[in-house]
């Protein structure tokens, strides 16, 4: 009988035990309005490829960016991409080609709705640079005595600038994201030559422009896995 008793208080005191466990293992509700956002979202900008259609030449490239809470509303970002233009008129033939880096971060403007939602509202900050060529691979300059025809061989080159940005990532199924951005440009620094002078900058646009206003549209996927552990 003895043996019985004891027996049945160790069990109770497991039990006991395991439902503190358990209740120590719960997340407490939360109690704020903030967007929470689990893991690294990685988005493919969709614009890229089709910017020939409002930019003048021809325009194209990719762009990846990658992006995470560090603390409510806040989100450093990373963006990375190449671009190349090809301008063939009457009289030059011109291309420009490079990868470009921008760091920066998100801030969201939205509160939560619920305890699942994503959905954002965002002004950003950014810093970006390039590393790029260009060629001339032919020009002609009319002249009465004979027109002048050459060539310029590729020339490295690179800048700097400040980007605003305004923009939106909605969530349309389970961490899946489309997103928008508008995007005002301000150079900083730019390498140039005398002949010829640098006309593209990639991830920035026309180099002669000190401000450019640009558009982006993206897709994005959230990996939910949950660093801070």
């Amino acid at each position: 009988m003895r043996i019985f008793s004891f027996t049945l208080i160790l069990c109770l005191l497991t039990l006991i035990s395991q439902g503190q466990e358990r209740e120590l293992k719960l997340k407490p509700k939360r109690t704020d309005k903030f967007i929470h956002m689990d893991g690294l979202r990685v988005g493919l900008d969709i614009s890229r490829s089709m910017q020939h259609l409002w930019n003048k030449g021809n325009r194209y490239g990719t762009e990846l960016s990658f992006d995470f809470e560090l603390v409510p509303n806040l989100y450093p970002v990373l963006e990375t991409g190449w671009e190349k233009l090809r301008m063939r008129q009457d009289y030059v033939d011109y291309s420009s080609s490079g990868s470009y880096t921008r760091l920066g971060f998100d801030y969201n403007l939205l509160v939560a709705e619920h305890q699942k939602d994503m959905d954002m509202v965002y002004v950003g900050l950014r810093y970006g640079f390039d590393f790029a060529n260009q060629q001339v691979k032919e020009y002609l300059i009319p002249n009465y005595w004979g027109d002048i025809t050459g060539s310029f061989g590729r020339q490295n080159y690179n800048s700097q600038w400040a980007e605003f940005v305004l923009g939106m990532k909605g969530e349309i199924f389970k961490n899946f994201f489309l997103g928008w951005g508008i995007r005002g440009k301000l150079k900083l620094n730019q390498k140039d030559f005398d002949i010829p002078h640098v006309y593209f900058n990639p991830g920035y646009g026309p180099a002669e422009k000190k401000f450019n206003f640009d558009f982006s549209y993206s897709v994005y996927y959230n990996l939910p896995f949950n660093f801070r552990k």
